[in-house]
């Protein structure tokens, strides 16, 4: 939040208006937790604008407090209490949120990269067998086979 003072310079929000913000948060982190475990991520761009709003509004009165704590002190204690409470319901769905997260993007990659394993599987060469019944090696085995051995120059094979 801003003061409407010339200067425009940000305004420490009371505990109970700071709370506020924090619980809403908190009910969009839910939310999107739900959807999550509903298989319907797509959905969580719904309160993309309103989430980072409030995540800077967080990240602006935190700031504000650690600059001068002593401020705070003259609130009612009730109010910093509820705050208090507030904020370590926060952080307990914020790492439920980040835990589900990682999740997803751990599932995500892996099935990148099955479908990227099994296109450069069916885009390659087949494989065949030579005179002796091996499987012949790839043309990029053998000449990862060839770089990293040595070569023998005028030597006839």
């Amino acid at each position: 939040m801003y003061s409407p003072d010339q200067q425009n310079t940000p305004t420490l929000l009371t505990p109970a208006q700071l709370s506020e913000k924090i619980e809403r948060l908190c009910q969009i982190l839910e939310y999107e937790n739900e959807l999550m475990q509903l298989e319907n991520p797509s959905a969580m761009s719904e309160h993309q604008a309103e989430k980072s709003r409030l995540v800077a509004v967080y990240n602006q009165q935190m700031t504000l407090i650690k600059a001068d704590p002593e401020r705070y002190k003259r609130f009612p204690k009730a109010e910093v209490d509820r705050l208090k409470a507030t904020s370590e319901m926060f952080y307990e769905a914020l790492d439920l949120h980040f835990r589900k997260l990682s999740t997803v993007k751990s599932v995500t990659e892996g099935l990148v990269k099955a479908v990227a394993d099994e296109v450069a599987k069916k885009k390659g060469p087949p494989q065949t067998y030579t005179a002796n019944a091996a499987m012949a090696r790839s043309v990029s085995s053998q000449n990862s086979r060839t770089l990293s051995g040595a070569i023998a120059l005028n030597e006839v094979v």
